[in-house]
């Protein structure tokens, strides 16, 4: 499991969400597993917001460099 886990994209934060997640899985009554689960989709979905949020603000960077690098060869060419 930890080969899958090492090849994969996965962050070393959510790696270690879901190997904690893993250690408590089956350990405790069905209300504490039910808490830890609810506890890994919250910490994995913080995780998730921030990804798209420096997605949103990369992406707009690269669509402005983009742009300036067009426009710089074009006044080249000319």
């Amino acid at each position: 499991m930890k080969g899958l886990i090492n090849n994969s994209t996965l962050g070393v934060s959510e790696k270690e969400i879901l190997e904690q997640f893993g250690q408590t899985l089956g350990q405790h009554d069905i209300t504490q597993q039910i808490k830890y689960i609810q506890l890994a989709q919250t910490h994995l979905q913080r995780i998730l917001e921030n990804a798209l949020d420096e997605q949103h603000r990369y992406s707009k960077m690269v669509k402005s460099l983009g742009f300036l690098a067009g426009l710089f060869i074009v006044l080249l060419l000319i």
